[in-house]
């Protein structure tokens, strides 16, 4: 009992649910799916049923067998019925149901979208999609909102994003017209940058060191997806979902303002009155007693600037590598996701189950890498890779071989999808490990920035899924076997690697304008200071876990 009503677990368990939250608006990216989403046959006003050919209900050849309803049949019991026993009526009757029944199916609309009432891609914006113009808000949401994280905290743009893009989206669907609809689907892809980048470098600084990897595992986007997809089920059509996807992100609110600016911001800032009246906030969520420790002597640690990172063989080389995994798995995993719509026959269960499969194997590695030392960040996404392009040879197998409609297509559909967005824990985990702390921000904003562009170029490759589907797969193919070969010969493995000592050795003391033997005694101290309160301050969080392990 004292763990759910004092101790860490109080806040390390609301931070998981306000990350939860914060992920299920920011799968607003994936909401085109939905927003895009047409039905595979419609039918006119007499019932005339079709296939449709792309995302346009007029483009269709009105002619006899293309009509996937006849109304005369020629079924064999019919046949039998009129020549032997003369049940004509009989049949007829049976036909006219058959017939009803049919239409019925045919004009079945699983969601009804954006683009089943705008028809915004059957117009001069068919290669400009709501997808495209989220995607570009993200970009420069990337762009502004990061610097402003770094500048004036992780908490009040965290804020302003949820209050920015809560009403974007009700705005997206409450005002008609395409314009209007870009527009605000624009704002929420500007707001998603803030709640997706700042919103996990605010819950990772806040959380307990110790739960800190759990915050990736049992908060996931997953989760998020499961969840859109739950809510546009029960809503049926984009505008009532829109709004209560707006009504449940609003809940990230009274609890983002509730909670203090995080600690280790104001420390890096050497705001450390501010950075008390936090910690002691926290204490008070925690209801523990909050008792300042004293600080300790560190080493002085080696300024590594952008340039130092360029000129350094071992730190450019990485680098280079993460740009490439960020850029082209983003790319490849957003071709994969965005024309998902009809991988399984029952749209929603096709996305529920997408989601579902990429929920248990994060939980299930995240559970065995604690474990398994072998595990490390190479292995996993080379495996996690070559799994993904073995599903996209079947893939395209099934689409060569008109097997579309198969069981094993949707399995490997699933497949592809998890394990390629696997790939993305690769890239989380090694960016943090493999980049200095100094440039690690920074690195961090570009690799979003370059994923951004690999998610704008994958939404523009949707019409080649109405001229010819299988080139969405030779493209992520193509991709792919590029990244296993990168990934193989230059990543270097990275688990247990520790950060604060990140590329340290790459640097000559030659090189460091900011060596202690150059730095003045005031910021030398300064930065000791700060140093050493978040040492403390997590020797605390560890001692406060090891007393409540002891009252269990």
């Amino acid at each position: 009992m004292g763990l759910i009503f004092k101790g860490t677990w109080r806040l390390d368990l609301g931070l998981m649910v306000l990350y939860q939250m914060t992920l299920f608006f920011s799968v607003q990216m994936l909401f085109a799916i939905f927003l895009e989403y047409m039905p595979k046959t419609y039918c006119t006003d007499d019932d005339y049923c079709y296939k449709m050919k792309n995302k346009c209900l007029t483009d269709f050849i009105r002619e006899d067998d293309s009509q996937i309803c006849p109304y005369n049949s020629t079924d064999f019991v019919c046949v039998f019925f009129n020549l032997f026993l003369n049940f004509s009526k009989l049949c007829s009757r049976a036909n006219f149901l058959f017939q009803k029944q049919c239409v019925l199916d045919a004009k079945r609309v699983d969601f009804r979208s954006a683009q089943f009432d705008y028809q915004q891609d059957c117009t001069g914006l068919k290669h400009f999609s709501s997808s495209t113009a989220t995607f570009i808000g993200t970009l420069l949401g990337n762009l502004v909102l990061i610097y402003l994280s770094d500048t004036i905290g992780r908490r009040p743009v965290f804020i302003f994003s949820i209050a920015l893009g809560v009403p974007a989206l009700i705005l997206s669907a409450a005002i008609n017209g395409v314009m209007n609809f870009y527009i605000f689907r624009f704002i929420v892809g500007f707001a998603v940058a803030g709640t997706l980048t700042v919103g996990w470098t605010y819950s990772s600084e806040m959380i307990t060191p110790s739960r800190r990897f759990r915050l990736r595992t049992f908060p996931n986007w997953a989760n998020a997806r499961m969840m859109q997809v739950g809510v546009s089920w029960l809503a049926g059509e984009w505008r009532l979902a829109s709004y209560l996807c707006a009504t449940l992100s609003a809940t990230v609110l009274p609890m983002i303002w509730y909670l203090p600016e995080s600690p280790v911001f104001l420390e890096q800032k050497k705001k450390f009155e501010r950075a008390e009246r936090s910690r002691e906030k926290i204490a008070e969520i925690c209801q523990l007693e909050y008792e300042p420790k004293p600080r300790e002597e560190m080493k002085d640690l080696k300024k590594i600037t952008p340039m130092k990172l360029l000129k350094s063989p071992t730190l450019r080389r990485n680098f280079l590598v993460l740009c490439w995994m960020w850029f082209y798995v983003g790319m490849s995993v957003y071709i994969t996701d965005l024309n998902s719509g009809d991988m399984a026959k029952n749209f929603y269960v096709g996305q529920f189950l997408c989601g579902f499969a990429l929920t248990v194997s994060k939980i299930t590695i995240g559970l065995l890498e604690p474990k398994l030392p072998w595990l490390g960040r190479r292995l996993l996404f080379l495996v996690s890779q070559i799994i993904a392009i073995c599903a996209y040879i079947i893939i395209l197998i099934a689409l060569w071989t008109n097997n579309k409609e198969a069981w094993w297509y949707t399995v490997a559909y699933i497949f592809a999808y998890a394990s390629q967005s696997l790939c993305l824990e690769t890239c989380y985990l090694s960016l943090a490990e493999l980049m200095p702390t100094d440039v690690r921000t920074i690195a961090g904003a570009l690799m979003n920035i370059l994923m951004k562009v690999g998610t704008i170029m994958a939404s523009t490759t949707k019409p080649i899924k109405f001229w010819y589907e299988p080139l969405l797969f030779i493209i992520n193919l193509i991709l792919c076997t590029g990244g296993v070969g990168v990934v193989w010969k230059y990543l270097p493995e990275s688990k247990n690697m520790n950060m604060q000592l990140v590329g340290q050795d790459e640097i000559s003391e030659e090189d460091d304008e900011y060596s202690s033997s150059t730095k003045p005694d005031d910021v030398t101290s300064s930065e000791d200071h700060s140093h050493n309160h978040s040492e403390v301050s997590e020797n605390v969080s560890e001692a406060t876990e090891k007393s409540e392990k002891s009252e269990e």
